[in-house]
């Protein structure tokens, strides 16, 4: 999925099953670059692209928020808390290292890689909670 499809994967979730939802709007390439100079990181290109596409999203039910960029904050070590699931879930970029797919790992608050990619992130997992309520900060095991 590309992210110019979000709005209306939403829109059709939103007529069909209420979902209320919110997009924001983007961010500037200023905004962005405020970001990474705040917390002393430079965004992988996904990450990037993400917020100068949308600044952030919001999902009543399921719960699901991504931060806007001037939100995200360095709230461990090496990792960066961009969304929050089910009220209280925390999803992190893993900043130690970038990965094989040159980008950050997205992990669960006990190191549990949820994905390899923010594309991934925005095209296919969000997706697994938003629409099968499923938990993704967890193994398929442990569910």
């Amino acid at each position: 999925m590309h992210l110019e499809q979000l709005p209306s994967r939403f829109s059709n979730l939103s007529q069909n099953r209420e979902l209320k939802y919110s997009l924001a709007s983007p961010a500037s390439d200023e905004e962005v670059s405020r970001g990474e100079h705040e917390l002393g990181l430079s965004f992988p290109a996904q990450v990037r692209l993400f917020y100068r596409s949308y600044n952030g999203l919001r999902v009543a039910e399921p719960h699901l928020e991504v931060l806007p960029v001037e939100q995200l904050s360095l709230s461990m070590p090496n990792r960066l808390h961009f969304a929050t699931l089910n009220g209280s879930e925390h999803l992190y970029f893993d900043v130690s290292r970038i990965n094989e797919a040159d980008q950050w790992d997205i992990v669960a608050a006990d190191g549990f890689r949820v994905t390899l990619t923010m594309a991934s992130f925005w095209s296919t997992r969000m997706w697994s909670w938003i629409e099968k309520k499923r938990p993704i900060w967890q193994p398929e095991a442990a569910i």
